[in-house]
């Protein structure tokens, strides 16, 4: 092989590679306003499923299979994003103080709110379809634990910007859903 060969081989090879595309959620706001009864809420944690927790995005196939593509990936893990997510909605939408765990503010929030995502898968039909619990743990109310079921369209199922974008628009919906409890 001549040497000129030999340096452009590892070019060729490099120029055949992908580039990895990441994905953010659009800013998004929700009109809702609600004054609700405490004046300050922690957000403990959020627990999503294994196959949603990496920076791949599944996608569900019409045979129940769920796919993923290594080159188009969250900018951000889906948890974490979700967490900045509600608490940015969360105080947006209710008068109370809202921050993640651990609690920035002096003494200690009323109410300590934790999220359990059983599902958040994007479906073959063009659904985000998100289930799962959340529980509020109060030191001087009462403590609750209510289910959800939150869908949102997805544009189109081969667009990751949509995919993202439905992500967004659930999460709205599950901060309108807790405010609405709170």
């Amino acid at each position: 092989m001549t040497r000129s060969l030999l340096l452009a081989l590892p070019l060729a090879l490099l120029a055949g590679c992908g580039q990895t595309l990441y994905f953010a959620p659009p800013p998004a706001q929700s009109d809702l306003r609600v004054a609700v009864g405490a004046e300050s809420v922690q957000i403990n944690r959020i627990s999503i499923p294994e196959y949603a927790i990496n920076q791949e995005i599944p996608i569900q196939q019409p045979d129940g299979s769920l796919s993923t593509d290594t080159d188009r990936l969250w900018a951000d893990l889906p948890d974490r994003a979700m967490l900045a997510s509600m608490v940015r909605n969360l105080n947006v939408i209710t008068d109370a103080q809202v921050a993640a765990e651990p609690w920035p503010l002096s003494g200690f929030p009323e109410i300590e709110l934790s999220i359990f995502v059983d599902d958040m898968i994007v479906q073959a039909n063009g659904v985000l379809r998100m289930t799962g619990t959340y529980a509020f743990k109060s030191e001087t109310g009462r403590d609750r634990i209510e289910p959800f079921l939150i869908t949102a369209p997805v544009a189109e199922v081969t667009s990751y910007t949509a995919i993202i974008a439905a992500h967004e628009a659930a999460w709205i919906k599950l901060s309108e859903q807790i405010a609405r409890v709170l």
